[in-house]
């Protein structure tokens, strides 16, 4: 039998952690020393799509790990782009549910 839960702002802003510092690796753990979890997010996408141009700019010059470089970033954008759109349900969630108290 499945016990019940309710999420809490606290538990979900915990969960979206996780689930960034899983996406993000340990390569971006700069990122996520500082902030809330939404800024944190923000930062990844910044260094991601940074990583995202160098690739391009390699695959230009015909560096030959630029295009597994590019591909594993957009995977990466796509993944935190998606974790932002989590965040900010969650968001909307919580402060609707702090106006109907």
């Amino acid at each position: 039998m499945t016990e019940s839960f309710t999420p809490t702002q606290e538990n979900t802003e915990q969960a979206l952690r996780l689930l960034l510092l899983a996406i993000a690796g340990p390569n971006y753990a700069g990122a996520l020393k500082e902030g809330d979890v939404g800024q944190q997010i923000d930062r990844c996408l910044s260094w991601v799509q940074a990583e995202a141009s160098e690739a391009a700019f390699l695959i230009e010059t015909c560096v030959p790990h630029g295009k597994p470089m590019l591909a594993q970033a957009q995977k990466r954008l796509e993944v935190l782009e998606s974790l932002k759109l989590l965040k900010g349900l969650a968001t909307s969630h919580f402060a609707d549910s702090s106006r109907g108290s």
